[in-house]
């Protein structure tokens, strides 16, 4: 194992405040699910089923349970890797571990590898919460493994990048509030973007976009929709009122199939399979799109962070002479 991702994980995995952590991060992963579940069902007797139907219970938690854990690799990741080199450097600690034996990628890496490793126990640890609405119904398994995937997608790309802002940082506070701030940009301001570059290509909105939203596919929200509604279904993937109706809605129109612009659905891009109706794709998955964005920064963001934790010249070493 890479020296630098065990002594993190013993740090990290076996300090005081690892397992109360984990424990109030189940319970309260699974209060929100089971939340979820009752409004689903309320909403349902109370005559608002067209909105959240019975049928849509599964979908409603799963999708519910997807964006708890984006939301909380979004909230805890970016400080946790953004003090992992700027924090050696501050305990004037790095120059030691840049003389070791390890390559510049193996200590970028390591501090990589136990940021994620911590996400992924967090992951881990809540897995029945998010396939329990396997058992309810409306919920496929490969909808689950395309919501890991792309979780595990975005918590790299995440990690990556505050590391790098970490590698390039004077100081922690620097680093942290660089790595909220750019993450927070990534999903909160680019559908602002995107409605802007929408407005300029469009009329004002009065018709449906021609080309693609290049400002929307980094956005981790929608790659994580994408990744799960895969294939569009016109009235499946919980699309009448979850967390992820938003979402869908956007990539129907970007199919050219949503009707809330006044626009019909062609007969031919309708297709018929196991009792389901689906969209037959006229572009390339959104997810796919928004994968090879990630994979091209997260290895720009360890190349560029390694170049900042090479081992220093021998003229970069202040020597005092003691009597």
């Amino acid at each position: 194992m890479n020296p630098i991702l065990f002594r993190e994980a013993l740090d990290r995995f076996r300090g005081r405040r690892a397992w109360p952590f984990l424990m109030m991060w189940i319970l309260g992963n699974g209060l929100v699910v089971y939340l979820m579940l009752i409004v689903a069902t309320s909403m349902g007797d109370m005559g608002l089923g067209a909105m959240i139907g019975r049928s849509s219970v599964g979908p409603f938690m799963f999708h519910g349970a997807c964006l708890l854990l984006l939301l909380g690799i979004v909230m805890i990741l970016p400080g946790m890797a953004a003090v992992s080199i700027v924090g050696e450097r501050e305990k004037q600690t790095l120059r030691l571990v840049q003389v070791t034996p390890l390559s510049p990628q193996q200590i970028v890496t390591g501090k990589l590898g136990a940021a994620l490793g911590y996400i992924g126990w967090l992951v881990a640890a809540v897995l029945p919460v998010l396939a329990a609405p396997l058992l309810i119904g409306g919920v496929r398994m490969g909808d689950v493994f395309g919501a890991l995937l792309m979780l595990g997608l975005i918590a790299t790309l995440i990690g990556a990048v505050s590391i790098w802002i970490s590698a390039r940082s004077r100081s922690t506070r620097t680093a942290v509030a660089g790595s909220y701030l750019l993450t927070f940009t990534l999903l909160f301001l680019t559908p602002l973007l995107a409605a802007g570059e929408a407005f300029v290509q469009t009329d004002q909105f009065r018709r449906p976009p021609n080309t693609e939203l290049w400002t929307l596919l980094p956005n981790p929200y929608i790659a994580l929709v994408s990744a799960v509604a895969h294939p569009l279904e016109l009235d499946g993937n919980g699309g009448g009122g979850t967390p992820f109706t938003p979402g869908v809605e956007f990539l129907l129109t970007r199919e050219g199939t949503s009707t809330n612009f006044g626009q019909g659905i062609a007969a031919d891009r309708i297709v018929e399979e196991d009792g389901r109706r689906l969209v037959r794709p006229s572009r390339p998955p959104l997810w796919v799109l928004s994968g090879l964005i990630y994979l091209g920064v997260i290895a720009l963001a360890i190349r560029r962070a390694s170049r900042w934790v090479t081992t220093p010249s021998p003229s970069e070493f202040t020597v005092r002479r003691t009597r």
